[in-house]
C-alpha cells in the first residue's frame, strides 16, 4: 500500500552544511549591472539571472563565475531580457561547465534572442577592429537558447528536488519574479519589478505565500518617483519646447522595453498636437521592426488598457514614428526626436548622435532610464563642461541634459509596501549602488521596528560576499504499510502531494534557539549570517505522540527513509527479518 505521512511527525537530525541557505551575488552586489545571484540549499544550486555590466567591457563585464563551481548549478532562471540580466547566458553555456537547466518566459526568450543577436554581432565587429575578444558568437547564442525551457506566469514546475513558480514582475514584456522552493524553504527573487502599471505593462504580482527570504532590487533606494502623469508632462513639455526652437532631442533607450513605452507616449502626444506633424520621430534600432511582431504576439501579457486598445487598432503600429537602422540613415537637417540605443551612451547609434549634437545649445538629451555608474549617461548628468568622444577628442557639452525616469523600477514606497505585503523574515538587497542600498536597508529596518516586526533581518552583501542563513535540516519520512494503519495515518494530510505512488509530507526538526550572527554588511570578507525560523505551520507534535518502527533509508530517495512495522521490512527493502535466540549462563558467587 502507498506509504502515508502525518504533518505532526517530527524527526530530529544533526545539522549538516547543506542545512545552511547560502545566497551569493556574483554580480549586482552593491552595484547596478551583471545581475547574477546564487541560491544554494540542501545540495541544490540555482543561478538567478546572468547579465553583463553596462559600464565595463570584455570579460570584466561578466559576473564573478569563478566564485562557484559552475558544474554544480542545477538551474539558471532568467527574469527578463535586459542585457544586465541576460547577456552572459551564452557565455556560461559555451565557456563554463554549466550543465543545468535554463528557464525563462516565452516573451523573454523571443526578445532575448533578438537583443543578444545584436550584442554578439557588436562583439564580433569590435573584435575584428582589434577592440578585444568577443564574449561569444551567434552560434553560441543559438546553442544556448536551444536549451531553454519555457515557463508561464502562475505556473509551478517541479524540477526534481526544487520547485520554481513564475510571477509577473511588471517592468518589461515577459519579466518574471521567481519563487524557488527547496525542502520547504521559499526564496522569492524579484529581478527588476514595478508595482505601478504603465501604458503597456501591468503591475507586479504579490506572492501568494510569504517567502522565508526575499531577494529584492534596490535600484532607487529611498527615492520616490514623481506621479506618472507629471513625468509624462515633463517629458512632452521638454521635447515640445526643444523642437519648437529648432533643436534635436536624443532619448538614449534600450531597443526593446522602455522604448515602446516612450513611443506610445510620443505617438499619442503627436496625434493630439497637429502642429508637430512636420517634426519626425525616429526609432533608431535594427530591432525596431522586429519588435512590432514580438509585441503583437504577446499582447495578452500586457495591461488591460493596451489589450482594449488593440481591439480597435494596433497601438504599436505607430502613426508618427519612422525607423532607422543607423545614424547614417538620418537626414539631419532640422528638428527631430530620436530614440536610440544603447541607453548608457557607451557606443552605437546613441553615442554617435550624442557626439554629433552635444555641442549645440539648441539640442537636448533626456536620460529616461537609470544611469549606471561608470557610463557616459551617468557622467553627463553631473554637468561637465566637456566630454571625451570615442576618438579621444574633447567635445564641449552645451546641449541641455535632463533626467526624467521611465525605467519601471520600484521606488521606496513600492519596495516598502511590497516587503510589508510579502512579510519575509529575511530581506537581501541587490541591484543598487552602495549609498542608496544602505539608506534603503536602514529605512526598511526602521519600518519593521515601528511595525513590531522584531525578527526581520535586512542584508546588503557585496559582490561575492555570501549571506548565510542557518536552519535545521528538514527531514522527510514516509510512515508505511501496517504501521500507517496502526496509527491512523491513511488519510491524505493537507498540503501533501502524491508522487511516485507515495504520499509525502514535509516535517522538520525542532526549532532551536536563534543564534543570529552579526549583520556584517560593512565588511567584505565574512559572510552575512543569521537563523531561519521553521515555518509557522510546523507546530510541535502533541505531548506523548510517539510513532515507533524501523527506519529504512536509501541514498536514492529524497526522503530520509521509510518508517515501517517489522513485518513490512521485506516489502520496502531487501532485508529479511530473522530471529536470534540468546541463552546466557551466569555464574553466581554465592549459593541460593
Amino acid at each position: 500500500m502507498p506509504p502515508a505521512l502525518h504533518p505532526s511527525l517530527r524527526v530530529g537530525g544533526a545539522t549538516s552544511s547543506d542545512a545552511a541557505l547560502e545566497i551569493i551575488p556574483l554580480g549586482a552586489g552593491q552595484e547596478v549591472g551583471r545581475s547574477c545571484i546564487v541560491v544554494r540549499y540542501q545540495g541544490i544550486t540555482i543561478l538567478l539571472d546572468c547579465g553583463v555590466h553596462p559600464g565595463l567591457s570584455g570579460e570584466g563585464c561578466l559576473p564573478f563565475f569563478d566564485e562557484i563551481d559552475m558544474s554544480t548549478v542545477d538551474a539558471m532562471l532568467i527574469t527578463h531580457f535586459h542585457l544586465d540580466h541576460s547577456a552572459a547566458v551564452p557565455y556560461v553555456v559555451a565557456r563554463t561547465p554549466f550543465r543545468g537547466r535554463l528557464l525563462m518566459t516565452h516573451a523573454t526568450r523571443a526578445i532575448t534572442h533578438a537583443l543578444l543577436k545584436d550584442f554578439a554581432r557588436l562583439g564580433a565587429s569590435r573584435a575584428a577592429a582589434g577592440e578585444g575578444e568577443a564574449l561569444y558568437s551567434e552560434k553560441d547564442l543559438e546553442a544556448a537558447l536551444a536549451r531553454t525551457e519555457l515557463i508561464d506566469f502562475d505556473q509551478t514546475l517541479d524540477l526534481g528536488g526544487f520547485r520554481v513558480t513564475a510571477l509577473r514582475a511588471g517592468h518589461v514584456l515577459g519579466a518574471a519574479m521567481f519563487e524557488v522552493e527547496i525542502a520547504g524553504v521559499r526564496v522569492l527573487y524579484t529581478g527588476d519589478y514595478s508595482r505601478v502599471p504603465d501604458r503597456h505593462m501591468p503591475s507586479a504580482d504579490l506572492p501568494r505565500r510569504p517567502p522565508h527570504v526575499l531577494i529584492v532590487e534596490s535600484t532607487y533606494g529611498v527615492s520616490r518617483h514623481l506621479p506618472r502623469a507629471e513625468r509624462e508632462q515633463r517629458l512632452t513639455d521638454k521635447i515640445h519646447h526643444t523642437v519648437a526652437r529648432g533643436g534635436r532631442v536624443l532619448l538614449p533607450v534600450v531597443a526593446l522595453g522602455r522604448a515602446q513605452e516612450l513611443l506610445l507616449i510620443l505617438d499619442d502626444y503627436w496625434q493630439r498636437h497637429p502642429e508637430l506633424a512636420g517634426v519626425p520621430i525616429y526609432h533608431a534600432s535594427g530591432l525596431a521592426r522586429r519588435a512590432l511582431g514580438v509585441y503583437q504576439a504577446y499582447i495578452d501579457a500586457m495591461s488591460g488598457d493596451i489589450r482594449a486598445a488593440f481591439e480597435r487598432r494596433n497601438p504599436f503600429a505607430f502613426r508618427h514614428v519612422a525607423h532607422l537602422r543607423s545614424a547614417r540613415q538620418l537626414d539631419d537637417v532640422g528638428p527631430c526626436v530620436v530614440l536610440a540605443s544603447p541607453s548608457m551612451l557607451q557606443s552605437g547609434t546613441s553615442r554617435e548622435l550624442f557626439e554629433a549634437w552635444c555641442s549645440d545649445p539648441a539640442n537636448a538629451v533626456i536620460i529616461a532610464d537609470f544611469a549606471v555608474a561608470g557610463t557616459l549617461a551617468r557622467d553627463v548628468l553631473a554637468g561637465p563642461a566637456e566630454v571625451t568622444a570615442r576618438s579621444g577628442q574633447r567635445l564641449p557639452l552645451r546641449c541641455h541634459v535632463d533626467a526624467i525616469s521611465f525605467s519601471a523600477h520600484a521606488d521606496f514606497p513600492q519596495t516598502s509596501e511590497f516587503v510589508d505585503a510579502a512579510a519575509p523574515q529575511h530581506v537581501v538587497l541587490v541591484h543598487g549602488e552602495q549609498g542608496e542600498m544602505a539608506r534603503l536597508k536602514k529605512a526598511l529596518e526602521s519600518r519593521a521596528a515601528a511595525q513590531g516586526v522584531a525578527d526581520r533581518v535586512v542584508y546588503m552583501p557585496r559582490v561575492a560576499q555570501p549571506v548565510v542563513i542557518r536552519r535545521p535540516p528538514e527531514v522527510h519520512v514516509a510512515v508505511c504499510g501496517e504501521l500507517a494503519r496502526r496509527v491512523g495515518l491513511q488519510e491524505k494530510a493537507g498540503g501533501a502531494e502524491e508522487k511516485d505512488g507515495a504520499l509525502r509530507v514535509e516535517v522538520v526538526g525542532v526549532k532551536p534557539e536563534p543564534e543570529r550572527g552579526e549583520n556584517g554588511a560593512d565588511r567584505a570578507e565574512p559572510p552575512l549570517s543569521s537563523e531561519l525560523s521553521s515555518p509557522a505551520r510546523c507546530a510541535p507534535p502533541p505531548p506523548g505522540r510517539v510513532v515507533e518502527g524501523l527506519l529504512v533509508s536509501s541514498q536514492n530517495e529524497r526522503v530520509a527513509g521509510r518508517l515501517v512495522a517489522r513485518e513490512d521490512l521485506s516489502a520496502v527493502s531487501r532485508l529479511v527479518p530473522g530471529h536470534v535466540r540468546l541463552k546466557q549462563r551466569v555464574a553466581l558467587a554465592r549459593p541460593w
